[in-house]
């Protein structure tokens, strides 16, 4: 099967809006710990006030009133707010660090979930190295709201509130005038951050591009060793981390730029608060006490913004990476199914009037074709590259759907049925098995507790792989390195049949299992393949004459056509199309 990749397309332009919608519904099954993190921040900004009051009430009543009474009780005061303070922001901050695990947590759950059950099409429009970046760097970004962002914001804005609440209070003509020159500001380092964005949005790109291309290359390093492609390899990947380099840069120059223009907003500030403030005193407008206490707020009122600020360009990094995990999210699962009636599978296959392509813009794999299976009987599926074969075990997989009534298991149309009735129920067996880093047990039985270790055991000895671990100084109990690192090729095959030997299905699939096997395993496959085959529905894609002459009928594929169908026996003594293809395998 022929596919394009897909260049990483992601909804551009999330807004906050939608981040905290749909995060929202994580927050929601922790509603009581956020209320109580809700109420420790507005407690928190609340007594802040209180400290710079309590200067100014000093001023005015200690110090010009020359009361050591009042001083002391004012230094008592401000101890006891400032330990209350302290208090407030560990709890807040730990409460807070909780709720962003949990959120986050049922996060990349939801989102493991969602992966597994997405339709094959996905993975194959899809390389791995960008899915593995969505689902660790782009979700670890958005951890970082919680456990920094969202916390600060809540706290610095709570914070700034109750700063221009107090200060309009004392004069509002004043708070007006100190904080005129704030939203120019405060626009400017928007600005800024909106261009940092951009190149921020780049940067993931780029870094997935590079995730996807060390993941090919290590798994593939067995070919670039073996053809010298190292240094093209080496070639390649400076080339995408310079233009990683690059965007980075400018991202730093960006990030370089905000401080100066904070530091004039913090100069603006202060300035406006003395100069307007100190006006009023000089009217006989405020007392001391009270302009002190004002310019403390006006100063107390930078640390919030700036920090407001901070956190917003960290929002702006996690809106790049919530843009790609919200668009993996979006991305369609299988659709959901009615579960049918059939109890028993080893029915006859029908394949009627069947045309398929993967996609509009593809070429058909599949053209008018029609085929029958009797129940209990092997067909063989043979062809050249490109003809059809792995197509029709796909379709029978349910990985795509075929269109309505053109696969039939005895009087039920495919679609009908469930995916997990199909998977349960048609083994497939491929030529390079997949393998976990565990055990061969836990290879074989794959985490299923309806399986007995009684039935996975009279599996074994019945193909003769007890014995034969045993002569190799190994048990089933053995550890497997990662994708069976350890094992050979033919011990993997092993593996597989005895995975389906173990679970009994209904119909067989061999799609070219039994192709570089090893000469010591040849023999346990032979015994697994006709265990496998025998009296169940069964299809076998393969090119080793031997595995072909034992099916009951073989079908000619060409470039998605049916050429043609009939005994070994018949198709080998007629000079056809099979005839060439046999003898090419």
């Amino acid at each position: 099967m022929s596919q394009f990749l897909e260049d990483d397309k992601i909804k551009l332009n999330t807004n906050y809006r939608e981040l905290l919608t749909r995060i929202w519904p994580y927050v929601r099954r922790n509603l009581g710990l956020f209320v109580t993190v809700l109420t420790a921040i507005a407690l928190l900004a609340g007594i802040s006030r209180v400290l710079p009051a309590l200067i100014g009430y000093a001023i005015d009543h200690g110090f010009r009133q020359k009361n050591e009474q009042i001083l002391l009780g004012v230094a008592v005061a401000y101890l006891a707010v400032e330990i209350l303070k302290t208090f407030l922001t560990f709890v807040h901050r730990y409460l807070f660090q909780i709720l962003g695990s949990r959120v986050l947590g049922l996060m990349r759950a939801d989102l493991l979930d969602h992966v597994l059950r997405l339709p094959m099409d996905y993975f194959h429009r899809n390389p791995s190295g960008r899915t593995v970046t969505r689902m660790t760097n782009d979700i670890s970004v958005l951890s970082e709201v919680f456990s920094d962002g969202v916390v600060s914001l809540l706290t610095q804005s709570a914070v700034l509130i109750s700063i221009a609440v107090a200060m309009s209070f004392m004069s509002l003509k004043v708070t007006f005038l100190t904080l005129v020159t704030v939203p120019l500001f405060i626009y400017a380092n928007l600005f800024i951050v909106g261009r940092i964005k951009i190149v921020l949005r780049d940067q993931k790109k780029k870094l997935s591009e590079i995730n996807s291309f060390i993941s090919e290359h290590l798994s593939g390093i067995k070919v670039a060793q073996l053809y010298n492609q190292i240094p093209t390899s080496e070639k390649k990947f400076f080339q995408l981390s310079n233009e990683y380099r690059t965007l980075n840069m400018k991202s730093i120059k960006g990030y370089a730029l905000m401080q100066p223009v904070l530091n004039l907003m913090n100069a603006a500030v202060v300035c406006s608060a003395l100069f307007w403030a100190g006006r009023e005193y000089l009217h006989d407008a405020l007392p001391i006490g009270i302009v002190v206490t004002f310019v403390l707020n006006a100063q107390d009122m930078i640390p919030p913004i700036r920090e407001i600020l901070d956190k917003y360009q960290m929002f702006q990094n996690s809106l790049t990476s919530a843009e790609r995990v919200f668009a993996l999210f979006d991305e369609s699962p299988e659709p959901a199914e009615v579960k049918s009636a059939a109890k028993d599978l080893r029915l006859p296959i029908r394949i009627e009037n069947l045309s398929f392509r993967y996609a509009s813009e593809l070429p058909f794999a599949l053209q008018n074709l029609n085929l029958v299976i009797p129940a209990g009987t092997s067909m063989a599926l043979v062809g050249r590259t490109g003809s059809g074969k792995s197509t029709i075990v796909s379709l029978l997989q349910k990985f795509y759907l075929p269109p309505e009534e053109t696969i039939w298991i005895g009087d039920t149309p495919l679609e009908k049925m469930t995916r997990l009735e199909i998977r349960n129920r048609v083994g497939v067996i491929q030529q390079d098995p997949f393998i976990f880093k565990s055990t061969i047990r836990d290879n074989i039985l794959l985490g299923d507790q309806t399986l007995s270790l009684n039935r996975l055991l009279e599996a074994a000895q019945e193909i003769g792989f007890i014995e034969y671990l045993t002569q190799s100084g190994r048990s089933l109990d053995d550890k497997v390195d990662e994708k069976g690192a350890n094992l050979s090729l033919g011990e993997r095959q092993v593996v597989s049949f005895l995975r389906l030997m173990v679970r009994n299905p209904d119909i067989m699939i061999l799609d070219e299992a039994t192709a570089n096997i090893d000469s010591m395993t040849e023999a346990l496959i032979a015994r697994a393949t006709q265990k496998a085959l025998e009296g169940r529905t069964s299809i076998v894609v393969a090119h080793r004459l031997s595995t072909i002459q034992e099916c009951d009928q073989i079908a000619v594929l060409d470039h998605g056509r049916l050429i043609e169908l009939g005994s070994p026996q018949k198709l080998l003594n007629t000079p056809g199309s099979y005839f060439h293809v046999a003898l090419e395998v």
